[in-house]
């Protein structure tokens, strides 16, 4: 690892926590009373965060991502599709099983059920991921149209949304969108372009994007079904920040349980490795060492990732949206949350790699400034109506189902890349701060101590937006080859000449019909 590409990371995920970490001290400062100790905090644990991505970005890029293009390639060379099937249940079950995202949702989501476990929830949503898994190997291998696969999921979905508890109907929606996070998204991509890779046809490059996309359906419909077991009566915790302990022991003490949930979430990804090592990839021993390397680095980076998540920005956020909600104007807080919402995403890194893909397959039609704006204003929005449905509640399957049978409808007017990038994105805003703060924000505003469904908005509204892209470029597109259209029957235009007046008797006769240059009138 040299010192270049550390200091690269390190800037990236600078770029990443530092505006919203100045947002969040300029709230602090406004609304807490003796804020000191507090901001002081807040900058621990910011760097804290920033150390961690970097770490979990540079082991990523020789352990996950290696790792999943390997397990691709080994799936594309296979014949056998019973053992691919149960491959891929196993590869989505352990790789989101990992997703540090996902145990920050599941510890929020036990205060507001009957549930014991954590790994109960992480269990059951980690097996929709599998199963899904299993549903998009197919699609890549028989060239199924995603349209249709994503009209009969999300038909599925709202039909049980309207028989399982209602406080269920958003925590599932929350489980599917934080599955898109930094352990599996690099693991999917890469293992989408290594299943690909024996795809030749320009046909079947549509179907190496909607991988991720299908994959965070799946929770959807486990942890539905898992509902119609459970009941929603938990015990809510509230947790703030304690000023009076020793800083430094609480951080430890946090790093400490961290390390722990960590080895257990990554030990399956080790045994993965170590199976596929034996029997398949057979790898000399300098890649191992490499590779092994890049594990610790994960191990740590997302060790350290949850140790700031879990000592400041969580109960951080609720403390935040707590002050909100108990101001005599509380309605601010919508504002608020509009530029929470903003900066949140502005500086999200995987907004970066959904700009590039929009502005290469659209080639340079849809810039990535139009990107930028258009999916910060969605994702504010999001904000703002989760906050708006905290202080004044109504139900978000009125803004949850329009917006998807919307972006469904599209889907089928669209390519069917852009269609399947535009679901991917709907992961790339609901990262870090989504999870660790504006939930925990909207859930100290919420009069009922609850805010999910704020992740799920978030999440949806990126989709819609790189859809309805997607179609103005469709319109752009047509436009354009309408117009070389009739310039080239202008260039070509067809008439018939009087044979007697034009040509001498003594020449061959022509076609009646031949070329003439429209503009400039000659032969």
């Amino acid at each position: 690892m040299s010192a270049k590409i550390f200091l690269s990371k390190l800037k990236e995920s600078s770029i990443s926590v530092l505006p919203i970490t100045f947002l969040i001290i300029l709230l602090v400062f406004l609304l807490v009373e003796n804020p000191l100790q507090l901001i002081l905090q807040i900058l621990l644990c910011s760097i804290i965060l920033i150390i961690g991505i970097s770490f979990f970005s540079l082991g990523a890029d020789s352990s996950m991502i290696e790792l999943g293009g390997s397990v691709g390639t080994t799936f594309s060379k296979s014949k056998k599709l019973a053992f691919v099937v149960i491959c891929a249940l196993l590869i989505g079950f352990i790789i989101t099983f990992a997703e540090p995202d996902l145990m920050v949702l599941a510890k929020q989501v036990v205060d507001f059920s009957s549930l014991d476990s954590i790994w109960i929830f992480i269990s059951v949503v980690s097996l929709g991921v599998g199963i899904l898994l299993i549903l998009g190997i197919l699609r890549i291998i028989y060239n199924i149209k995603l349209s249709i696969l994503l009209t009969i999921l999300y038909s599925i979905v709202f039909i049980l949304s309207f028989i399982i508890p209602n406080q269920f109907v958003f925590i599932s929606f929350d489980s599917g969108s934080v599955t898109t996070g930094p352990v599996s998204v690099p693991f999917l991509i890469s293992f989408g372009l290594g299943l690909s890779a024996v795809k030749k046809s320009k046909k079947d490059e549509d179907t190496n994007f909607g991988l991720i996309s299908l994959c965070s359906v799946g929770p959807l419909i486990t942890v539905m079904i898992l509902s119609l077991f459970l009941d929603t009566t938990g015990n809510i915790t509230n947790e703030t920040i304690t000023q009076n302990a020793s800083m430094l022991e609480q951080l430890l003490l946090t790093f400490k349980d961290c390390l722990l949930d960590v080895l257990i979430i990554l030990v399956p990804i080790l045994t993965l490795f170590t199976i596929f090592q034996i029997f398949s990839f057979k790898y000399p021993k300098t890649k191992i060492i490499r590779m092994c390397f890049g594990f610790f680095m994960t191990y740590i980076g997302i060790s350290l990732f949850l140790t700031g998540v879990e000592f400041c920005y969580l109960p951080l956020g609720k403390l935040i949206g707590e002050s909100l909600s108990q101001l005599s104007h509380n309605w601010i807080a919508v504002p608020i949350g509009f530029i929470v919402g903003a900066f949140a995403i502005i500086a999200e890194p995987s907004l970066h790699v959904l700009k590039k893909q929009v502005e290469d397959i659209t080639n340079n039609a849809i810039k990535q400034k139009v990107i930028t704006i258009t999916v910060s204003l969605g994702v504010a929005l999001a904000v703002g109506i989760s906050i708006i449905s905290a202080l004044f509640p109504f139900n978000l399957l009125y803004v949850l189902l329009p917006v998807y049978v919307i972006s469904i409808l599209l889907a089928y007017f669209n390519s069917e890349i852009f269609t399947s990038i535009a679901f991917d994105s709907g992961g790339v805003a609901t990262g870090t701060m989504a999870v660790s703060f504006i939930l925990p924000m909207v859930t100290g505003l919420s009069q009922a101590k609850n805010g999910f469904g704020a992740i799920a908005l978030v999440a949806c509204f990126p989709i819609l937006i790189v859809q309805i892209l997607g179609f103005i470029y469709r319109i752009k597109v047509y436009k354009i080859e309408n117009l070389q259209i009739s310039n080239q029957l202008k260039k070509n235009y067809v008439i018939e000449f009087d044979y007697e007046k034009n040509y001498s008797p003594s020449k061959t006769k022509p076609d009646s019909i031949i070329e003439f240059d429209y503009i400039k009138g000659v032969k």
